[in-house]
């Protein structure tokens, strides 16, 4: 699991790279609150209106991470206009490979059971047919991203119901619209 948190580039074209077909489910979009530790990532102290996509990545159709993605709302008029327009498309396809993005480091938690977070993702994660989430506190990882100087927050859950996570993670450089690979 530590492999895969600290996994670094594209957490969407690793998973691509160990499945035989990479899929992402859109669970939620749109105008949200921000929270307050999402607000506090992002230097934002204005409004706390934003606009959120929440994803649930998955490998060979069964759900592995479930993805949130944070701007304030105004930004996703802005820099970060393309957030709208994904569709099932992963947010890495934006962030990757193009000029003038930077990164944060990679922050670690887990989130425990009881917690507001934690809750949330297992809603989403039952409504995306996952089941139950593992019963000990996920793991977590999150990075903000910024593009013509404004900000974009994305947190990854790993919250998957068996292990998958014994998987390797790619050692080479693994481009974000890398063809799926097939495993035997």
């Amino acid at each position: 699991m530590r492999s895969w948190l600290a996994a670094p580039g594209s957490l969407s074209a690793h998973l691509r790279a160990v499945g035989g077909l990479f899929t992402v489910q859109v669970l939620d979009q749109g105008r949200r609150a921000m929270r307050e530790h999402e607000a506090r990532a992002l230097s934002w102290a204005r409004s706390r209106v934003a606009y959120v996509r929440e994803v649930m990545l998955r490998v060979d159709g069964e759900p592995v991470v479930f993805a949130r993605s944070v701007t304030p709302h105004a930004q996703s008029q802005g820099a970060w206009r393309a957030i709208r327009g994904l569709g099932a498309r992963p947010l890495a396809d934006l962030l990757f490979g193009r000029a003038g993005m930077a990164r944060t480091t990679l922050e670690f938690a887990r989130l425990p059971p009881g917690s507001p977070m934690r809750h949330h993702v297992a809603q989403h994660w039952r409504r995306a047919g996952g089941g139950a989430p593992m019963r000990r506190s996920l793991p977590a990882r999150r990075s903000v991203f910024t593009r013509q100087g404004l900000r974009l927050l994305v947190m990854e859950v790993f919250a998957a119901q068996r292990n998958p996570w014994g998987w390797a993670v790619s050692r080479r450089r693994v481009a974000p619209n890398e063809p799926s690979r097939t495993l035997s």
